[in-house]
């Protein structure tokens, strides 16, 4: 949906100077960001010594702004004549925020007004709620924990990676989520890795995802942690399960979570590969389970980096609450690196992690490919394999799996797996 412009023009009498007040605008639904703009006549021009152009300051006009439910967002005073303000990212001086709908108002500060008055124009353009493809990184360390780089140098190396997201999940703490980098054209997003000796569990999108302390001695205690980081909002993701040396020991059907790391960046193939095989019997067994997968990031090493691999979510925007639905929703797919093979798939509108009708026909999508790559196309009843020709980049086909549960996606290069998918369910 292209964005949409509201506008309106405000007159500031001289009676008005020194006071502040507000002039209301309408929010509509789905917008993920707005921008504001706004122009006036500051200074005045004047012919001085022949030749000379002299500018005297006659009008100031300050800007702060509260959103639909009286929230008041920031300032910028007449510094500035544009503004952003989105969740993942706004303008300095002002909070970032959901841009639900309702009666907004700019606080319009009638700082210096000139006789005769001063007139104002307000353009506020609204970007709505789209569907993209977003890269990303769930499992990444930095200082507040084991790490080598703090948050700031590690979303640096993510956005030069070509990420748009960054979880920040340090071991046991949730201190660094009190001050996350802002960076444009990066969301990140607060997280923490409850650590133990007999396994990991990321908790990804809550501030505080625990307020008591980490420590657990029993199986009903652990379960119980990950049980409190839901309770308090956050997506409970295994990490690395059955990794040899920080595997999950705690019974892996014995509670409850959301999400898999089915591929883990510093854990051996072998366990990846289990961890597959593991996932893909319950999926065989009708339970909806999505994964994702993470790089472990904790320095600079031959092939480690963020985004090795990522998670490729289709969000609605880049707010963190869509981001995070996306991966709950299993509308992901994980890529060996961030320039690794892409993938859309769709069956009656059902994308990747929803359900389309049994047998309907499914529409799959590839990019990035290589000559000499393998497509399988996977369900609960059999394979597909489907090679790659020589001069492939992009690949396009249309096949219905009649009496299957669901399908799901993998690109193998050179025997390495460099996309796996969440599955399209049929029910």
């Amino acid at each position: 949906m292209k964005p949409s412009q509201i506008a309106f023009r405000e007159d500031i009498p001289k009676e008005a100077e020194g006071s502040y007040y507000e002039r209301a605008f309408s929010v509509p639904e789905n917008v993920c960001r707005l921008d504001i703009h706004y122009e006036y006549r500051r200074y005045r021009e004047t012919e001085g010594s022949p030749g000379v152009r002299l500018r005297a300051e006659e009008s100031v006009v300050d800007l702060a702004l509260r959103d639909g439910r009286g929230n008041y967002l920031g300032a910028s005073g007449a510094g500035r004549r544009d503004i952003h303000l989105s969740a993942w990212d706004s303008s300095p001086g002002y909070a970032r925020t959901e841009t639900g709908p309702g009666e907004w108002a700019v606080i319009i500060g009638a700082y210096k007004v000139p006789e005769g008055g001063v007139s104002v124009l307000y353009t506020i353009t609204c970007t709505y709620r789209e569907r993209m493809l977003l890269k990303g990184d769930v499992h990444v360390h930095t200082t507040a924990s084991d790490g080598a780089l703090a948050a700031g140098d590690a979303a640096l190396m993510a956005k030069a990676a070509g990420l748009d997201f960054l979880f920040l999940t340090d071991h046991n703490g949730y201190a660094h989520n009190q001050a996350l980098p802002q960076l444009d054209g990066l969301t990140v997003l607060p997280g923490s890795e409850w650590t133990h000796y007999r396994g990991h569990a990321g908790m990804l999108g809550a501030p505080r995802p625990l307020r008591s302390a980490f420590c657990v001695n029993s199986r009903e205690e652990a379960w119980g942690k990950l049980a409190e980081a839901r309770e308090n909002g956050a997506l409970v993701v295994l990490n690395h399960p059955f990794c040899p040396s920080c595997g999950w020991r705690f019974g892996i059907r014995d509670g409850e979570f959301d999400l898999i790391e089915a591929v883990n960046g510093g854990t051996a193939p072998q366990a990846n590969e289990e961890c597959l095989r593991w996932w893909h019997g319950q999926l065989c067994r009708g339970k909806r389970l999505p994964i994702v997968g993470g790089s472990d990031f904790h320095r600079v090493e031959p092939g480690r980096q963020p985004g090795q691999p990522s998670t490729a979510v289709f969000a609605m925007s880049r707010s963190p609450a869509d981001i995070l639905s996306a991966l709950k929703r299993g509308s992901s797919f994980i890529m060996a690196w961030p320039g690794a093979p892409s993938l859309w798939a769709e069956a009656e509108g059902a994308i990747l992690g929803e359900a389309a009708g049994r047998g309907a026909e499914t529409l799959i999508r590839l990019e990035g490919l290589r000559g000499g790559d393998r497509l399988r196309l996977v369900t609960d009843l059999q394979s597909e394999e489907i090679p790659c020709r020589p001069d492939t980049f992009r690949l396009e086909l249309s096949r219905r799996f009649p009496g299957a549960r669901f399908v799901r996606f993998e690109v193998l290069r050179q025997n390495s797996l460099v996309l796996l998918s969440n599955p399209i369910y049929f029910s």
